[in-house]
C-alpha cells in the first residue's frame, strides 16, 4: 500500500511539473544581411522590410498564429448562448433584509406612446383590414387564400425584413421582394419549414452583392444566395401570398442607406413596423382604474428607445400590496434621463437627472391595501453626438431597478464598509448613517455582523455592538471599526464575499430596523511604482466596453441599459481572455455628462473576480472638464460603494481643452474632482483624467508645465490615491515602429522613473483589425472599410485590402503583443484595450478585440497571451534578426515565489524544429518583476520567417 501511494504521489508530482506554466511565441525574420543587425523596426527608421515584405510577414503571422491559437479559420465564437445562460442562472441574488420589509418591484406593465399615435395607428390597421381575404384577429393578420402587398421608397443598398409566420395544415406562404416590376427574392414556406406555434422569418438583403440571407427560427436556410433576378437594382415592394390559411405578425422592415462619411458610413430607416395591435391613448395612465391589459410585462431595468420607439414616452405601472409600516421609501437606481413618479394617482416626484433616487412615500401609500406605482420616463435624443455614435440618436431611456422599503421611524439610511487594515484579522471600517425625523433623540444600539456569503454561506464570523443616541431630524453619521478574524480576502483568484448585517435596536434591545449589504475584504494601494491589492503586487489587465453592440436596430436602445444576458456575455469575454479587469466606459456623447452606473456589472464582477475601473454616470468623455457632474458623482459612488470589484474611480476620459485656458483651470479641476471623490471614498484609487497630457502638468510631480516652465501643482495632484497613466498608443493611429522602439514617451518616462505611483495605460495601441468578412455576409457593415483604414499606411506602408483581412488582424495582434511586452518591461501596471467588442461606428469600428458577432480576432489571443501571470519572451522589439543579433530572453512574473525552467524552440512556420535551448532553475521572487536571462544566438539557418516558442514549466 505504501509503495502504491508513493507511485501515486510521484505521478501527481510529475504531472504538476510537466504541465507548462505558460506558452508564448514570437515571429521573427532571420537574414544573413548585416544591414539587419541591431534593433530593426517593422516600419520606421531602422526598417529592413519593404512594404510587400511586411505584408508577406503579416500573412505568415496570421497563418501561424491562427493555428497556434486553435482557430485556423478565425471563425469561432468566444462565448455561446449556453454559457451566457449558465452564468446568469449561477449569479447569486443580493440578500434581503429580515426586519425592515424590502420589496423588489418587478413585474411591471409597460407601454410606449407619443401624442397622436392612436389616430395614426387606426389608419394603419384600417389599411390591412381592408385587404380582401385579410383581417386582424387577436393582434395578428390572418390571410386566407390572398395576397397582400406593400409598396415603399426604393431600397437600393442593404435592408432587413423580419416577421412572425404561422400556417395551418397544408397551407403555404410565399414572400416576394420586388422592384422594377421584377421579383428579386421569392421564398415559399410551408409546415415543413414553419412550426405551428409560429416561426420567426428574417431576410437580409444586399443589393450591392445581389444576394440575401434567410433565417427561420435563427437557422440559416439560404446562405447569401443569389437573388432570383439579379438585374433588379432596388426593392420597392414586398408581397405575402397565402394558399390556405396563415397568419403574420410583427412585420418589420429596416433599411440602410450608404453615405459618404467615414465615421457614419450609413444611416438606417424604419420603413415598416407593424405589430397589428391597437395603440390606445394614455389619458388617465396613472389612475388605479386605468385599463392596462394591452400593456406588455417587464422586469426592471426596463428600457425604451431607438428608431422604432423614438420620441415615445415610456410608461410603467405596478400594483403592490403594502402592509403595516411607519415609514416608506422608494429606492430607484436611476430614472434616465428623467420623468415622473406617481403613487395612487398622485405625483410623488418629478425627476430631472440620472441620479439615484431615494423618495420618501410614506404619506402616499395606503396601508394593508394594494397600491398603484406608476412611472413615466421621458424620451431622449443625443445633444452632442461623438464620432463613434450610431446614426440613430435616440439613446435608450429607462427605469432602473426599483424597490420599496418599509422601515421603522428611526431607520438606517446607509452603510459603507471598507477595509482599513489587513493581518491575522482585518479591521473593517463602517460608516453608518441613521435618521430619526422627530423632535427627540432615539436611544438604542447598533449591531453589525459578518457572515461568509460567497462562494459559500457560513455562520457568523464577527459581531460588534455599541449603544448609540441618534440626533433628531438630521442624518446622523456614526463610524465603527470591527475586527474580522482570519478573513477570506477578495481577489480575482478568490472572490470571497461577506454578508454584512447592520441591526438597529431600541433601548430594550428589540430590533427595529436592519440594513443588509455584501462586500469583500480587500485593500487597494499604489507604492514603489506598482499597484498593490491586499498588499500584493498586481496589474489591471483587460479591456473597456463602449456600449455599442449589434444588431444595428437595437444599438442605440441598449447603449446605456443592456439586457442582463449582454452584461453576462461581456464579463465572460473578459474572463476568457486571462484578463482581470473591465473598464466600464459606456458613452455616446461628447462635451457633456455621459456614462453608466449599472450595479449589475459590479454584482457580476464581485462574484466572478474581475476588477472594475468605474466611471459612474457623472463622467465625461471629452471637452471641458467642468462638465463632470460634481453633484451627482458622489451619489453614484454611494450606490455601488460596497462592491470590492471596483478598485478605481474614473472621473473623465480625456477632457481636452485645458490648454485653451491658463493653468488655474488645471489646478482648480484637479483640486475639485479629487476632493469630490476622496471625500466620499478613501479606499480606492482616483483617476481625474485618463489622459494627463491634456492638462498643463507635464511631469510626474507637477513641477513643469507643457511649455517647460517651472510650476507648483496643487497638493491633490500628489495625493496618495491619485493615479498616473495615460493613453499611450505606441503602435496605434498609424505610428511607425520607431515610436515603440524608443518608448517610453516623455510623460510616461517621468512617471515610471519616479518609481512611486502605479502607471496605467487606460487606452492603448488603437490599431485596426478587419473582421473575417465571410462571417458577416448580409450584414450592413459587410465589406465596409473603417475610418481607421489609413492607419495601415503609417504602420504597414499601404492600405490593406478587404481580401487581406487576415494580414490586418495579424498586424493588430503582432503589434499588440510586442507593444504590451515592451510596456511591461518598462513597468506599466495595466492595460485597457479600446475596446472589447465591435458595434461602434455603425458596426464598422475595427479596433475591438472581438467582432460584431462574438468572433475573437487574433489580437484577443495575443492579449490573452500577455495577460498570463508568468511568461517568457525576448527583451526587445527587433523584428528582423541580422547575423550578429542575439536572442535575449526574459521572464515576466507576477505572483508567489517559484522556480521554473524555460524551454526555447526555433521552428519553421510549418512546425519543423530547427534548434532547442533550455534554462533551468530560474528563481522568480515573490511579487512582480523581470528576470533577464543569458543571451544566445541560434545557429545559422536559411533566410526566412521563423517561430520562436517559449515554454515555462515548474522546475522538478
Amino acid at each position: 500500500m505504501k509503495k502504491a501511494l508513493t507511485v501515486y504521489f510521484l505521478l501527481i508530482n510529475f504531472y504538476i511539473t510537466a504541465q507548462p506554466i505558460s506558452r508564448t511565441f514570437e515571429l521573427r525574420y532571420f537574414t544573413s544581411d548585416p544591414a539587419a543587425n541591431g534593433e530593426t523596426d517593422f516600419k520606421g527608421e531602422t526598417e529592413w522590410f519593404n512594404t510587400e515584405g511586411r505584408v508577406q510577414f503579416l500573412n505568415e503571422y496570421a497563418n501561424f498564429a491562427s493555428r497556434y491559437f486553435d482557430n485556423p479559420e478565425l471563425d469561432k465564437e468566444i462565448v455561446t448562448e449556453e454559457e451566457i445562460g449558465d452564468l446568469v442562472r449561477k449569479m447569486k441574488p443580493q440578500p434581503g433584509t429580515k426586519i425592515r420589509q424590502t420589496i423588489p418591484l418587478n413585474g411591471w406593465k409597460t407601454y410606449g406612446y407619443k401624442k397622436g399615435q392612436d389616430i395614426q395607428n387606426e389608419k394603419e390597421l384600417e389599411f390591412w383590414n381592408n385587404i380582401p381575404g385579410a383581417r386582424i384577429i387577436n393582434d395578428k393578420l390572418e390571410l386566407r387564400n390572398t395576397t397582400i402587398k406593400k409598396e415603399f421608397g426604393p431600397l437600393n443598398w442593404r435592408f432587413k425584413l423580419e416577421c412572425k409566420v404561422m400556417v395551418a395544415g397544408n397551407s403555404q406562404v410565399t414572400f416576394k421582394l420586388k422592384g422594377e416590376d421584377k421579383t428579386a427574392v421569392s421564398l415559399a414556406l410551408n409546415k415543413e419549414e414553419l412550426n405551428t406555434e409560429g416561426s420567426e422569418l428574417v431576410i437580409e438583403g444586399d443589393m450591392t452583392q445581389k444576394r440575401f440571407n434567410c433565417y427561420v427560427n435563427g437557422k440559416l436556410i439560404h446562405d447569401f444566395a443569389l437573388m432570383t433576378d439579379t438585374t433588379v437594382t432596388a426593392i420597392s415592394a414586398f408581397s405575402v401570398s397565402v394558399s390556405g390559411n396563415g397568419f403574420i405578425d410583427d412585420l418589420f422592415l429596416f433599411n440602410h442607406v450608404l453615405q459618404d462619411n467615414a465615421n457614419y458610413p450609413y444611416y438606417s430607416q424604419v420603413i415598416l413596423d407593424e405589430d397589428f395591435e391597437e395603440k390606445p391613448a394614455i389619458e388617465g395612465w396613472q389612475s388605479v382604474y386605468f385599463d392596462d391589459s394591452h400593456w406588455k410585462k417587464s422586469d426592471l431595468p426596463a428600457v425604451h428607445g431607438g428608431l422604432r420607439e423614438k420620441e415615445e414616452s415610456f410608461y410603467l405601472r405596478k400594483k403592490q400590496y403594502v402592509g403595516e409600516f411607519e415609514r416608506a421609501f422608494l429606492q430607484i437606481e436611476t430614472l434616465d434621463p428623467g420623468g415622473e413618479v406617481w403613487i395612487n394617482n398622485e405625483v410623488v416626484a418629478v425627476v430631472n437627472n440620472r441620479h439615484p433616487q431615494e423618495i420618501e412615500v410614506t404619506r402616499f401609500l395606503n396601508k394593508n391595501q394594494e397600491n398603484l406605482f406608476a412611472v413615466k420616463v421621458n424620451p431622449y435624443k443625443l445633444n452632442f453626438p461623438m464620432p463613434h455614435t450610431p446614426t440613430d440618436h435616440h439613446i435608450g431611456w429607462f427605469l432602473g431597478r426599483t424597490k420599496l422599503e418599509l422601515t421603522s421611524k428611526c431607520r438606517i439610511k446607509s452603510v459603507v464598509a471598507t477595509t482599513r487594515e489587513l493581518g491575522e484579522e482585518a479591521i473593517q471600517a463602517h460608516k453608518v448613517i441613521l435618521q430619526y425625523p422627530t423632535r427627540n433623540f432615539f436611544e438604542g444600539s447598533i449591531e453589525i455582523n459578518y457572515y461568509p456569503w460567497f462562494p459559500e454561506e457560513g455562520e457568523r464570523v464577527a459581531s460588534f455592538s455599541r449603544e448609540i443616541k441618534v440626533r433628531p431630524r438630521i442624518a446622523h453619521e456614526f463610524h465603527f471599526d470591527i475586527p474580522v478574524p482570519s478573513p477570506g480576502l477578495w481577489s480575482p483568484e478568490s472572490p470571497n464575499l461577506y454578508r454584512v448585517e447592520t441591526i438597529l435596536k431600541d433601548k430594550e434591545g428589540n430590533p427595529v430596523d436592519d440594513f443588509v449589504t455584501t462586500t469583500g475584504i480587500r485593500t487597494v494601494k499604489q507604492a514603489n511604482g506598482h499597484l498593490y491589492i491586499n498588499g500584493k503586487a498586481e496589474m489591471l489587465n483587460g479591456a473597456q466596453i463602449m456600449g455599442f453592440r449589434t444588431p444595428i436596430e437595437t444599438t442605440s436602445k441598449y447603449n446605456r441599459c443592456a439586457p442582463l444576458e449582454t452584461v453576462a456575455e461581456e464579463m465572460l469575454m473578459i474572463k476568457k481572455m486571462n484578463a482581470n479587469m473591465l473598464r466600464v466606459h459606456v458613452h455616446a456623447e461628447k462635451d457633456t455628462v455621459d456614462g453608466i452606473n449599472d450595479p449589475r456589472y459590479a454584482e457580476f464582477a464581485d462574484q466572478m473576480g474581475i476588477y472594475l475601473i468605474w466611471s459612474t454616470a457623472g463622467f465625461i468623455r471629452e471637452g471641458e472638464a467642468w462638465n463632470v457632474d460634481f453633484e451627482g458623482y458622489p451619489k453614484f459612488m454611494k450606490q455601488v460603494i460596497n462592491h470590492p470589484s471596483i478598485v478605481l474611480w474614473e472621473a473623465s476620459n480625456h477632457p481636452n481643452r485645458f490648454k485653451l485656458h491658463d493653468i488655474s483651470e488645471t489646478h482648480d479641476y484637479i483640486k475639485k474632482i479629487y476632493q469630490t471623490i476622496s471625500d466620499a471614498d478613501q479606499s480606492r484609487l482616483i483617476s481625474p483624467t485618463s489622459f494627463w497630457q491634456h492638462t498643463h502638468y507635464a511631469n510626474y510631480d507637477g513641477t513643469l508645465d507643457y511649455q517647460g516652465n517651472s510650476i507648483t501643482a496643487v497638493p491633490e495632484y500628489m495625493a496618495a490615491l491619485n493615479t498616473r497613466g495615460s493613453q499611450d498608443a505606441y503602435t496605434g493611429y498609424g505610428a511607425d515602429w520607431s515610436r515603440l522602439r524608443n518608448a517610453p514617451n516623455d510623460w510616461a518616462a517621468s512617471c515610471l522613473a519616479a518609481n512611486d505611483k502605479a502607471y496605467f495605460n487606460f487606452e492603448h495601441e488603437e490599431s485596426a483589425g478587419q473582421p473575417n468578412w465571410e462571417l458577416c455576409k448580409g450584414k450592413p457593415w459587410y465589406l465596409i472599410h473603417s475610418y481607421e483604414w489609413d492607419y495601415d499606411k503609417g504602420s504597414v506602408g499601404r492600405r490593406l485590402t478587404l481580401d487581406e483581412w487576415r494580414a490586418s488582424q495579424a498586424w493588430q495582434a503582432f503589434s499588440a503583443w510586442e507593444s504590451m511586452k515592451k510596456q511591461m518591461l518598462l513597468g506599466y501596471d495595466g492595460f485597457s484595450w479600446c475596446c472589447l467588442r465591435g458595434g461602434a461606428n455603425m458596426g464598422t469600428y475595427q479596433k475591438p478585440l472581438i467582432d460584431n458577432l462574438r468572433h475573437p480576432k487574433l489580437a484577443y489571443y495575443t492579449n490573452k497571451m500577455v495577460f498570463q501571470k508568468t511568461w517568457a519572451a525576448s527583451n526587445n522589439v527587433d523584428v528582423v534578426y541580422g547575423p550578429e543579433d542575439e536572442v535575449i530572453p526574459f521572464v515576466h512574473h507576477l505572483g508567489k515565489k517559484k522556480q521554473v525552467d524555460l524551454f526555447v524552440e526555433l521552428q519553421t512556420p510549418e512546425g519543423k524544429t530547427i534548434e532547442k535551448k533550455s534554462f533551468e532553475n530560474i528563481q522568480l521572487p515573490e511579487g512582480r518583476g523581470i528576470v533577464q536571462l543569458e543571451k544566445f544566438r541560434f545557429k545559422k539557418m536559411k533566410d526566412g520567417v521563423y517561430v520562436i516558442k517559449y515554454e515555462l514549466k515548474n522546475s522538478k
